[in-house]
Protein backbone atom coordinates (compact mmCIF):
# COMPACT_ATOMS: atom_id res chain seq x y z
CA UNK A 1 0.00 0.00 0.00
CA UNK A 2 1.16 3.59 -0.61
CA UNK A 3 1.35 4.36 3.12
CA UNK A 4 3.46 1.25 3.78
CA UNK A 5 5.78 1.95 0.87
CA UNK A 6 6.14 5.57 2.05
CA UNK A 7 7.11 4.44 5.53
CA UNK A 8 9.61 1.97 4.05
CA UNK A 9 11.20 4.72 1.93
CA UNK A 10 11.35 6.93 5.02
CA UNK A 11 13.29 4.24 6.85
CA UNK A 12 15.73 3.83 3.97
CA UNK A 13 16.18 7.59 3.79
CA UNK A 14 16.89 7.66 7.53
CA UNK A 15 19.65 5.07 7.09
CA UNK A 16 21.20 7.13 4.32
CA UNK A 17 21.01 10.36 6.31
CA UNK A 18 22.44 8.72 9.44
CA UNK A 19 25.35 7.28 7.48
CA UNK A 20 26.09 10.56 5.76
CA UNK A 21 25.90 12.43 9.04
CA UNK A 22 28.45 10.18 10.75
CA UNK A 23 30.89 10.44 7.89
CA UNK A 24 30.43 14.21 7.72
CA UNK A 25 31.11 14.61 11.43
CA UNK A 26 34.20 12.42 11.10
CA UNK A 27 35.54 14.41 8.18
CA UNK A 28 34.91 17.69 9.98
CA UNK A 29 36.67 16.41 13.11
CA UNK A 30 39.72 15.41 11.06
CA UNK A 31 39.90 18.83 9.43
CA UNK A 32 39.75 20.53 12.83
CA UNK A 33 42.14 18.10 14.61
CA UNK A 34 44.61 16.73 12.05
CA UNK A 35 47.06 15.58 14.74
CA UNK A 36 44.47 13.21 16.14
CA UNK A 37 44.44 11.19 12.92
CA UNK A 38 48.10 11.30 11.99
CA UNK A 39 48.75 7.91 13.55
CA UNK A 40 47.65 5.16 11.13
CA UNK A 41 46.70 2.69 13.87
CA UNK A 42 44.58 5.33 15.56
CA UNK A 43 42.90 6.12 12.28
CA UNK A 44 42.10 2.44 11.70
CA UNK A 45 40.58 2.07 15.15
CA UNK A 46 38.56 5.23 14.61
CA UNK A 47 37.21 3.92 11.32
CA UNK A 48 36.36 0.55 12.87
CA UNK A 49 34.41 2.26 15.63
CA UNK A 50 32.55 4.32 13.05
CA UNK A 51 31.65 1.15 11.15
CA UNK A 52 30.33 -0.45 14.34
CA UNK A 53 28.26 2.65 15.05
CA UNK A 54 26.82 2.57 11.54
CA UNK A 55 26.04 -1.14 11.77
CA UNK A 56 24.22 -0.56 15.07
CA UNK A 57 22.28 2.33 13.53
CA UNK A 58 21.32 0.26 10.47
CA UNK A 59 20.16 -2.64 12.67
CA UNK A 60 18.06 -0.27 14.76
CA UNK A 61 16.46 1.31 11.70
CA UNK A 62 15.84 -2.11 10.12
CA UNK A 63 13.99 -3.14 13.29
CA UNK A 64 11.94 0.06 13.14
CA UNK A 65 11.05 -0.59 9.51
CA UNK A 66 9.96 -4.13 10.37
CA UNK A 67 7.68 -2.58 12.96
CA UNK A 68 5.67 -1.11 10.13
CA UNK A 69 3.66 -3.57 8.03
CA UNK A 70 6.02 -5.16 5.51
CA UNK A 71 5.59 -4.41 1.83
CA UNK A 72 4.05 -7.81 1.11
CA UNK A 73 1.06 -6.89 3.30
CA UNK A 74 -0.10 -4.53 0.56
CA UNK A 75 0.12 -7.37 -1.94
CA UNK A 76 -1.89 -9.59 0.39
CA UNK A 77 -4.59 -6.96 0.68
CA UNK A 78 -4.72 -6.55 -3.09
CA UNK A 79 -4.90 -10.33 -3.54
CA UNK A 80 -7.75 -10.48 -1.02
CA UNK A 81 -9.65 -7.81 -2.98
CA UNK A 82 -9.08 -9.68 -6.24
CA UNK A 83 -10.18 -12.97 -4.72
CA UNK A 84 -13.25 -11.32 -3.21
CA UNK A 85 -14.41 -10.05 -6.60
CA UNK A 86 -14.63 -13.64 -7.86
CA UNK A 87 -17.39 -14.41 -5.36
CA UNK A 88 -20.99 -13.13 -5.19
CA UNK A 89 -21.63 -10.60 -2.45
CA UNK A 90 -24.74 -9.06 -0.95
CA UNK A 91 -25.67 -6.56 1.74
CA UNK A 92 -26.88 -3.02 2.33
CA UNK A 93 -25.31 -0.09 0.55
CA UNK A 94 -26.03 2.87 -1.70
CA UNK A 95 -26.84 3.60 -5.32
CA UNK A 96 -25.67 6.78 -7.05
CA UNK A 97 -26.94 7.89 -10.46
CA UNK A 98 -25.09 10.50 -12.50
CA UNK A 99 -26.68 11.99 -15.62
CA UNK A 100 -26.14 14.77 -18.12
CA UNK A 101 -27.91 18.11 -17.73
CA UNK A 102 -31.20 18.45 -19.63
CA UNK A 103 -30.81 19.21 -23.31
CA UNK A 104 -31.88 22.58 -24.59
CA UNK A 105 -30.58 26.04 -23.82
CA UNK A 106 -27.07 26.21 -22.41
CA UNK A 107 -27.05 28.11 -19.08
CA UNK A 108 -25.16 31.41 -19.03
CA UNK A 109 -21.44 30.93 -18.50
CA UNK A 110 -21.54 27.19 -19.24
CA UNK A 111 -19.81 25.25 -22.01
CA UNK A 112 -21.07 21.98 -23.50
CA UNK A 113 -18.44 20.11 -21.46
CA UNK A 114 -19.96 21.50 -18.25
CA UNK A 115 -23.27 19.80 -19.02
CA UNK A 116 -22.19 16.18 -19.44
CA UNK A 117 -20.82 13.46 -17.19
CA UNK A 118 -17.13 12.74 -17.62
CA UNK A 119 -14.94 9.77 -16.76
CA UNK A 120 -13.47 11.78 -13.88
CA UNK A 121 -16.92 12.28 -12.34
CA UNK A 122 -17.47 8.53 -12.21
CA UNK A 123 -13.99 7.88 -10.84
CA UNK A 124 -14.42 10.61 -8.19
CA UNK A 125 -17.66 8.99 -7.08
CA UNK A 126 -16.03 5.57 -6.90
CA UNK A 127 -13.06 6.90 -4.93
CA UNK A 128 -15.35 8.62 -2.44
CA UNK A 129 -17.26 5.37 -1.91
CA UNK A 130 -14.04 3.36 -1.47
CA UNK A 131 -12.86 5.89 1.10
CA UNK A 132 -16.16 5.40 2.93
CA UNK A 133 -15.46 1.70 3.37
CA UNK A 134 -17.23 0.21 0.35
CA UNK A 135 -16.71 -3.56 0.32
CA UNK A 136 -17.71 -4.12 -3.30
CA UNK A 137 -18.91 -1.99 -6.20
CA UNK A 138 -20.48 -2.08 -9.65
CA UNK A 139 -20.60 0.48 -12.45
CA UNK A 140 -23.49 -0.03 -14.87
CA UNK A 141 -23.88 -3.47 -13.32
CA UNK A 142 -20.26 -4.43 -14.05
CA UNK A 143 -18.46 -5.74 -10.97
CA UNK A 144 -15.41 -3.60 -10.20
CA UNK A 145 -12.07 -5.36 -9.72
CA UNK A 146 -8.52 -4.08 -9.32
CA UNK A 147 -8.22 -4.35 -13.12
CA UNK A 148 -11.43 -2.53 -14.07
CA UNK A 149 -10.82 0.14 -16.71
CA UNK A 150 -13.24 3.04 -17.28
CA UNK A 151 -12.74 5.29 -20.28
CA UNK A 152 -14.71 8.17 -21.73
CA UNK A 153 -15.25 8.05 -25.50
CA UNK A 154 -17.26 11.00 -26.75
CA UNK A 155 -20.58 11.07 -24.88
CA UNK A 156 -20.38 7.44 -23.71
CA UNK A 157 -18.14 5.50 -21.34
CA UNK A 158 -16.44 2.15 -21.69
CA UNK A 159 -16.39 -0.15 -18.67
CA UNK A 160 -13.94 -2.97 -19.34
CA UNK A 161 -14.53 -2.45 -23.06
CA UNK A 162 -18.35 -2.37 -22.99
CA UNK A 163 -20.01 0.88 -24.10
CA UNK A 164 -22.65 2.58 -21.93
CA UNK A 165 -24.66 5.78 -22.32
CA UNK A 166 -25.90 7.98 -19.47
CA UNK A 167 -27.38 7.84 -16.92
CA UNK A 168 -24.51 6.08 -15.12
CA UNK A 169 -25.38 3.97 -12.09
CA UNK A 170 -22.82 3.15 -9.40
CA UNK A 171 -23.74 0.75 -6.62
CA UNK A 172 -21.64 0.04 -3.53
CA UNK A 173 -22.10 -2.42 -0.70
CA UNK A 174 -21.10 -1.15 2.73
CA UNK A 175 -22.39 0.77 5.72
CA UNK A 176 -24.87 3.24 4.16
CA UNK A 177 -24.29 5.94 6.78
CA UNK A 178 -20.51 5.81 6.33
CA UNK A 179 -20.85 5.88 2.54
CA UNK A 180 -23.20 8.89 2.65
CA UNK A 181 -20.83 10.72 4.98
CA UNK A 182 -17.79 9.98 2.81
CA UNK A 183 -19.50 11.27 -0.32
CA UNK A 184 -20.84 14.38 1.42
CA UNK A 185 -17.39 15.34 2.76
CA UNK A 186 -15.32 14.50 -0.32
CA UNK A 187 -14.00 17.75 -1.92
CA UNK A 188 -14.38 16.38 -5.46
CA UNK A 189 -17.98 15.44 -4.81
CA UNK A 190 -18.68 18.82 -3.22
CA UNK A 191 -17.40 20.39 -6.45
CA UNK A 192 -19.67 18.11 -8.49
CA UNK A 193 -22.65 19.18 -6.37
CA UNK A 194 -21.88 22.79 -7.29
CA UNK A 195 -22.30 21.84 -10.97
CA UNK A 196 -25.54 20.04 -10.11
CA UNK A 197 -26.89 23.26 -8.60
CA UNK A 198 -25.50 25.64 -11.22
CA UNK A 199 -25.91 23.71 -14.47
CA UNK A 200 -28.45 20.99 -13.72
CA UNK A 201 -26.24 17.89 -13.86
CA UNK A 202 -28.15 14.86 -12.67
CA UNK A 203 -27.53 13.47 -9.18
CA UNK A 204 -29.39 10.88 -7.16
CA UNK A 205 -28.13 8.97 -4.12
CA UNK A 206 -30.29 6.35 -2.48
CA UNK A 207 -29.80 3.98 0.43
CA UNK A 208 -30.37 0.33 -0.50
CA UNK A 209 -31.29 -2.20 2.15
CA UNK A 210 -30.18 -5.12 0.00
CA UNK A 211 -27.82 -5.21 -2.96
CA UNK A 212 -26.52 -8.34 -4.67
CA UNK A 213 -23.48 -8.43 -6.96
CA UNK A 214 -22.55 -11.36 -9.15
CA UNK A 215 -18.89 -12.42 -9.40
CA UNK A 216 -16.69 -10.42 -11.75
CA UNK A 217 -16.66 -11.65 -15.33
CA UNK A 218 -13.54 -9.70 -16.29
CA UNK A 219 -10.42 -11.84 -16.56
CA UNK A 220 -8.18 -11.41 -13.52
CA UNK A 221 -5.19 -12.93 -15.29
CA UNK A 222 -2.37 -10.55 -16.13
CA UNK A 223 -1.17 -11.01 -19.70
CA UNK A 224 2.26 -9.90 -20.85
CA UNK A 225 3.45 -9.04 -24.32
CA UNK A 226 6.01 -11.47 -25.74
CA UNK A 227 8.61 -11.09 -28.44
CA UNK A 228 8.32 -13.57 -31.26
CA UNK A 229 11.50 -15.15 -32.44
CA UNK A 230 12.26 -14.78 -36.11
CA UNK A 231 14.57 -16.81 -38.25
CA UNK A 232 17.20 -14.42 -39.55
Amino acid sequence: MPGIRARHLTGVLAVTVASGLLFSVSALNERRHPAATSDLSTLVRTRQEQVRQLETEVSSLDAAIEGFSPAQSGTAAEDAFTAGSTRPVSGPGVQITLSDAPTGQVPAGATPDDLVIHQQDIEDTMNALWSGGAEAMTVQGVRVTDRTVIRCIGNVILVDGTSFSPPYVIQAIGDPAALHAAVASNPRMVNYQAYVTKYGLGWDMQTKDALSFAPATTSLTVNYATVEETNG
